[in-house]
């Protein structure tokens, strides 16, 4: 990989934005995140004639144009203020003279001489180019380590064909529908990439008993090879079957990135094991309904044949408590699955019948219902999911 240093003005940097030949968003960058207060700080830097981070360009290949690798929100900052989106802040500290007479002035209000120091500020630029497919993701997560970036934003800069891959399914899931009313959160920073990233990373795997972590998901990306070409394909059914089931519910299910990865191994191991999609979705409902009857009422409408409610219950509660806290533990994992199984079996018991697996389950479940109540703790599933040696094979 080569760097190329040089010291573009801002009118220049200004110019190559606006003709198309310095892209600011290619597909690897995160959205803009910098509010009004953090360009208008960048641009009383700018007139103070202070220092600022040099900017990384990938240059493409066979091209004019080049892509922005590091220094995205700085950019889009300047090319703002210069379409006149937002105005001075005069009165930052520390207090400059000059600047507090600007303050509250536009681009186009701007005195000659003042437009005219912007325009000639340089900025360091770095072209890289000649590189490795890996290098200028590396170079971008060095870069970045240090800030705010979540695990995905870092991750997305990987040239490599996982990384893709996720890509195209994140993608794939907005055009489906899939947005915080129906899903319970939205792509901000780069969330359903991570939830796919972890999926397919889980299915290559094949078990839930081994750890997925940022570290090995980035390792993952890292590799030169992508994901096999079956998994993509069974995580995007996967992906359109959970959209078919929340979009059944007439209230929004509320799912956060912990409980989305378990509904979706779920429909993966169910769709493997029965062909019935309505058996899916009429599940879906039910639990559904059943966390919304617990929350209003405390009482269940409709018990499963042997089974009390304290049981069902305890479930629920196993399986919330594991989606809001300690999320990335292999235990946490596990439980949520063999909690959404429990409820499954309990509930269908003629869809599972010839399922030895599932069947084991169902007795174990049965077994717990002839317990006193305050004997049946976290701990009970704990010991059901070892018995059963839960998740170790999907």
């Amino acid at each position: 990989m080569h760097l190329t240093p040089s010291d573009p003005d801002i009118a220049t940097l200004h110019r190559k934005i606006r003709q198309g030949r310095l892209d600011l968003q290619p597909n690897f960058q995160r959205g803009e995140v910098w509010g009004k207060a953090k360009k208008q700080r960048l641009i009383d830097s700018i007139l103070r004639g202070w220092h600022i981070p040099p900017i990384h360009v990938i240059q493409v290949p066979n091209s004019d144009k080049q892509e922005v690798l590091d220094g995205q929100q700085r950019l889009a900052a300047i090319r703002d203020f210069l379409a006149g989106e937002y105005p001075i802040n005069g009165n930052l500290d520390p207090v400059e003279k000059y600047i507090m007479e600007l303050d509250g002035l536009s681009w186009d209000e701007l005195p000659d001489e003042v437009a005219g120091k912007i325009e000639d500020f340089t900025i360091r630029l770095l072209t890289i180019s000649d590189y490795k497919p890996g290098e200028p993701g590396e170079l971008f997560y060095r870069l970045n380590q240090p800030t705010n970036l979540t695990s995905a934003e870092q991750r997305n800069a990987y040239f490599g064909e996982a990384r893709q891959q996720v890509k195209d399914l994140s993608e794939r899931m907005v055009e489906l529908g899939y947005n915080r009313e129906i899903l319970g959160f939205s792509n901000s920073r780069m969330a359903y990439d991570d939830v796919i990233s972890k999926f397919l990373l889980t299915l290559e795997l094949g078990t839930l008993r081994k750890k997925i972590t940022a570290n090995s998901v980035t390792a993952r990306y890292r590799d030169s090879d992508g994901f096999d070409s079956k998994l993509i394909l069974a995580a995007e059914e996967c992906l359109i079957k959970l959209f078919t089931c929340l979009t059944q519910f007439d209230t929004p299910a509320k799912l956060n990135k912990a409980s989305a990865l378990s509904w979706l191994v779920f429909i993966y191991r169910f769709s493997n094991s029965f062909s019935s999609d309505e058996d899916l979705k009429e599940f879906f409902i039910r639990f559904e309904s059943i966390k919304r009857e617990i929350s209003e009422s405390s009482e269940l409408t409709v018990l499963p044949k042997g089974i009390n409610s304290g049981v069902v219950k305890k479930l629920l509660d196993v399986y919330l408590d594991r989606v809001g806290s300690r999320v990335a533990d292999t235990s946490s994992v596990v439980l949520r699955d063999i909690s959404l199984w429990s409820i499954f079996t309990a509930y269908f018991p003629s869809v599972i019948e010839k399922n030895t697996e599932y069947s084991s389950l169902l007795g174990s479940i049965h077994h717990l219902a002839t317990l006193p109540p305050a004997t049946i703790t976290e701990k009970k599933f704990e010991e059901i999911a070892g018995s059963l040696d839960w998740g170790q094979a999907l």
